[in-house]
């Protein structure tokens, strides 16, 4: 089984991450804990159902534009699989649970920023 979920807008980068917790260690877990927070709530809003090892989970990472390096980009996926987690969608992000390379893709939409994740397996 397929199932799709949209993340609106940007997710922090590592950047973005680091430079918080450079200012102050609090900051940097409410960066993480919100990033995680819209993650669940896309997750919810689109009724994603919980899921059995093993799951291929891929990324579309649509950006406004191409000021941010792929890397810094994809290092939100953290905050993607700890806010499945939390949900209960799926029971860990370790390799038992996450199957292949968590593929990206990437693109550019000006007025259209988000990620959208990709979920493959076999439903609970």
């Amino acid at each position: 089984m397929k199932q799709t979920f949209e993340v609106p807008g940007k997710l922090p980068s590592l950047n973005d991450y680091v430079n918080a917790c450079r200012t102050n260690p609090y900051k940097g877990a409410k960066v993480k804990k919100d990033a995680q927070q819209r993650v669940m709530w896309a997750a919810k809003a689109a009724r994603v159902r919980p899921m059995k090892a093993p799951v291929t989970v891929s990324f579309e990472w649509v950006e406004p534009d191409m000021r941010r390096d792929k890397d810094n980009i994809s290092s939100a996926k953290k905050y993607v699989l700890d806010g499945l987690v939390a949900l209960g969608i799926i029971e860990n992000d370790n390799w038992k649970w996450i199957k292949g390379s968590l593929a990206d893709t990437y693109k550019v939409n000006k007025a259209n920023p988000r990620v959208i994740v990709t979920l493959e397996g076999e439903l609970v």
